[in-house]
């Protein structure tokens, strides 16, 4: 019998022993801290929760997915904390590591930040997460440093980073404002020959050739970027983050929608957007106002002029009134046969905010009215837009095509001939050129860019 009692009495203790442990450890484990929310979007605190939740019963991977969620919607400190658990949880993640440090670097502590990005190097390179690559974290850091004004580090890191176009970029900038440009040229061309449409790079050949008394060969590098339009990632926080901020609450609602975009009929889509707006409780936050928005566009597609004038009323109830909701506005009226009520916003709309489609809208409601010179006017400003984003992507004969028939429909217009001397100067027609500036500074003495081009023609005679 005591041999028994003592056995029994040796599993209580190892027991007792136990469960004391467990409870030692769930005591001893971080509980996940929630942002206080002010305004709603109630399927965003559910998504939060339960997240929090996992992480709370969980390891590295529910910490870092809790933070991730943190990190779509801003809470940088919140999102810092469940990082650092997860690298405490498992120091061999990279993710948690480069996380941690992408956070401190958000919230100021540039230091610590560049410490944290500097232990990346300890682990095995990785491409597939970009904040973890060894170009990111040596480009993060140089940029700590630049935060800090300490050129020399900086420097050095972008040198050590060489290759990478944003830290090329960085370097060649200190570079020109240290009034070294002729060695900041051989690396500005560099990236140019592998980015020739790279505004950035432009920008800088323009710097570094001014500095260096390089005026006409300035001038031509300044030319080029005005035809320029890509543009070098230097910051990674919204290509980093933005994935983040559609896999929680409303915006993941809102994600579903634009993805319905490319198959569904009107009638789903505008189904769709009434879920949303009922899932928000208060009217005050941009995903309403956005909601709103969408559906607009979604009755207009489905020619529900009463249902346009419903949502107006409600955008007007939060003081938006722009060169947008007036056409819509006026878009309805047309669909209820408010002919000149709706004419009326659009000229409005146009003073606002001239756009193509608004110059068209004018023009066809002139051309039904025989009003040839007001037809033509509308017609003429449509070309002249599209020749100016022709000319901006360096699509030149989509340009000459466009700019031929605005300044053949109103020849009144200077900037219309400005760029109809551009596209002749371009294709090497100088005396088409010179003729065309001096049309432009004929209807506008002042058009500082006709003067400066026709000068410098003048004088490479």
């Amino acid at each position: 019998m005591i041999p028994f009692v003592r056995v029994l009495l040796v599993l209580f203790v190892v027991e007792l022993g136990w469960c004391g442990c467990i409870v030692a450890q769930r005591l001893t484990r971080p509980v996940p801290v929630l942002p206080a929310f002010k305004l709603g979007d109630p399927l965003l605190q559910e998504d939060l929760r339960a997240l929090a939740e996992d992480a709370e019963r969980g390891y590295s991977r529910e910490w870092i997915a809790l933070g991730e969620a943190y990190l779509g919607q801003g809470f940088y400190s919140h999102a810092e904390q469940c990082f650092r658990q997860a690298a405490q949880l498992d120091p061999q993640s990279v993710l948690a590591q480069a996380s941690y440090a992408f956070c401190l670097e958000r919230t100021g502590r540039t230091q610590e930040s560049t410490r944290e990005y500097q232990r990346l190097s300890e682990f095995e390179p990785t491409t597939s997460i970009s904040i973890a690559s060894r170009n990111y974290y040596l480009y993060a850091i140089g940029k700590n440093y630049l935060r800090e004004e300490n050129a020399k580090k900086a420097e050095g890191m972008f040198r050590e980073n060489s290759g990478f176009p944003p830290a090329d970029y960085q370097l060649a900038k200190l570079l020109i404002r240290s009034g070294r440009s002729a060695e900041a040229l051989p690396l500005i061309e560099a990236n140019l020959k592998q980015i020739p449409d790279s505004l950035l790079f432009h920008l800088l050949q323009t710097q570094a050739l001014e500095s260096l008394g390089r005026d006409e060969e300035a001038l031509q590098a300044a030319d080029r970027g005005e035809r320029a339009l890509h543009i070098i990632p230097l910051n990674y926080n919204t290509e980093y983050l933005t994935p983040f901020s559609k896999r929680h609450g409303i915006e993941k609602e809102f994600d579903a929608y634009d993805s319905m975009t490319e198959w569904s009929d009107m009638d789903h889509l505008a189904q769709k957007l009434d879920e949303v707006l009922a899932h928000i409780y208060s009217q005050q936050t941009p995903q309403y106002k956005a909601s709103l928005n969408n559906l607009l566009e979604v009755e207009y597609q489905r020619k529900n002029p009463e249902r346009m004038l419903e949502v107006l009323e409600k955008l007007n109830e939060f003081g938006v009134e722009n060169a947008v909701t007036l056409q819509y506005r006026a878009s309805a009226y047309m669909l209820q046969g408010k002919t000149e009520q709706a004419v009326s916003l659009l000229e409005r709309a146009l003073h606002m905010s001239p756009t193509m489609e608004l110059h068209e809208m004018l023009a066809k409601y002139y051309a039904g009215q025989n009003n040839e010179e007001q037809r033509d006017y509308h017609l003429a400003q449509s070309a002249l837009r599209l020749a100016m984003h022709h000319y901006q992507n360096n699509q030149l004969k989509a340009v000459e095509t466009a700019i031929s028939r605005s300044v053949e429909l109103d020849a009144r217009d200077p900037r219309a001939w400005f760029y109809f001397a551009e596209i002749k100067r371009l294709q090497g027609d100088e005396e088409a050129a010179r003729t065309a500036y001096q049309k432009c500074l004929a209807r506008n003495p002042n058009h500082g860019r006709a003067l400066r081009k026709l000068s410098r023609m003048q004088h490479s005679e």
